[in-house]
């Protein structure tokens, strides 16, 4: 079997595979939607260039153990852009959980500071009948 034969069937496979894993990662939450739609037109594309795409010639110019180690390099960025992406959307949606915690921590804290110049008006408002009081026993 030629090289470019074994790159165009590599190259198909490997848009299934990426395709299944981004299906699979946002399902489970992992990734965003923006990142698994961008992932998703990456594998459509991939597969279109593994079946339209004709590297006959690329055995003349790259050897099988050179075509090996490219496409296991191109393997592994693919492999750590997809982990960074998953890792993004995930950290992605903690800040968005956050903020909204820190949203109601900030209503909570509004409240309570309300309830507390209340009560401080109220406490004012004694000490100035208090003091009132006492003036006037002292005067009487």
């Amino acid at each position: 079997m030629e090289t470019g034969q074994i790159l165009r069937m590599m190259m198909v496979a490997a848009s299934v595979i990426l395709l299944l894993l981004t299906t699979l990662s946002l399902a489970k939450r992992r990734l965003k939607e923006q990142f698994a739609l961008l992932w998703g037109v990456i594998s459509v594309l991939v597969f279109l260039g593994g079946i339209f795409l004709r590297p006959d010639t690329w055995n003349e110019y790259i050897s099988n153990t050179g075509t090996l180690i490219i496409i296991g390099g191109i393997a592994c960025v693919v492999w750590c852009l997809f982990f960074l992406s998953t890792q993004l959307s995930v950290l992605s949606r903690k800040n968005q959980e956050l903020a909204m915690q820190v949203s109601l921590l900030n209503q909570e804290n509004e409240r309570i500071m309300d309830e507390l110049k209340k009560t401080q008006k109220m406490n004012q408002k004694v000490l100035a009948e208090v003091a009132a009081h006492e003036e006037n026993t002292i005067c009487h």
